[in-house]
């Protein structure tokens, strides 16, 4: 019950955040003819804007530059939100927005990984830790994009995709010791879920939205690596988590939209399932 009491009020502020921003959305797709530009373009502000706003509500206000490096997760939501927009008005390929997201990726992963560069590393170390870990974001974010182009058929497939992926980091973050990073998670889910209602109720295409690609793929990516420096998340773990997607993008046949959502659902899970075993059996023991 105290999980919950802590959980819930961010949950509910990133869900009404990013369905009053859907619903504007809507009314602006209304007033342009072809406007699913519109969504695709305040899809990255509604996650980006929602998972602000529930990370206010689970940390309250802080100053800048914080003073604890995870809550750069709110000001990379709100610049990763306007990288989204941009992104997805003059992007028309995924890799034409890939060199952009990646610079943003090493500058954004420089400050999350301050206390590393001041206390543990050296110079040089430091920074090949950055690069390679800003390769892997750009890798995941290329495949979700890629994951919203094989769910166009089912637009509701890819942010449920994107729901179990939060959901395992929401797991995973928990069972290695941070109740913060688990919350984080959670809010992000949240985000994700309010523009799902949003696309569901007045059935918009969702997997076309890419501009949500870059605002998730930096927020969970520094949620998974936050895990893996600053608790005790297994590096598997946090692997298996970004990844998950990828047995996902192979083709599914013949199969109707349904039985193929199905599949990838059942592929999504399995790199998910092995992730929380992992990182339940590296969690920190409860026996005294």
């Amino acid at each position: 019950m105290f999980l919950l009491k802590q959980i819930l009020p961010a949950v509910i502020t990133a869900v009404l955040v990013a369905v009053a921003v859907g619903g504007l959305s809507v009314r602006l797709r209304r007033r342009f003819a072809g406007g699913e530009w519109v969504n695709n373009l305040l899809a990255a502000c509604a996650v980006g804007l929602g998972y602000a706003g529930g990370h206010l509500m689970v940390t309250g206000w802080m100053g800048f530059p914080p003073a604890d490096t995870t809550n750069w997760l709110f000001y990379f939501a709100l610049a990763a939100g306007m990288l989204g927009m941009v992104y997805s008005a003059w992007a028309p390929a995924a890799w034409i927005g890939l060199p952009g997201f990646a610079v943003f990726a090493v500058g954004a992963l420089r400050l999350l990984l301050q206390p590393k560069f001041q206390y543990s590393w050296e110079h040089g170390q430091g920074w090949i830790w950055v690069m390679g870990l800003a390769v892997l974001m750009t890798l995941v974010g290329a495949m979700l994009d890629l994951l919203g182009q094989r769910c166009r058929p089912t637009p509701w497939a890819w942010p449920v995709c994107l729901l179990l992926m939060c959901g395992g980091a929401f797991g995973a973050l928990m069972l290695s010791g941070s109740l913060l990073l688990g919350q984080l998670a959670s809010v992000l889910a949240a985000a994700v879920g309010g523009n799902l209602v949003v696309t569901a109720s007045w059935r918009q295409s969702s997997s076309s939205s890419r501009g949500v690609v870059p605002v998730f793929s930096l927020l969970l990516s520094a949620l998974l690596i936050s895990g893996y420096f600053f608790a005790e998340l297994p590096g598997w773990s946090a692997l298996l988590l970004a990844f998950a997607p990828v047995p996902v993008l192979f083709p599914t046949g013949n199969l109707t939209p349904r039985r193929a959502f199905a599949l990838r659902t059942t592929l999504l899970c399995l790199p998910v399932l092995a992730a929380l075993i992992l990182a339940w059996r590296a969690s920190p023991s409860l026996d005294y």
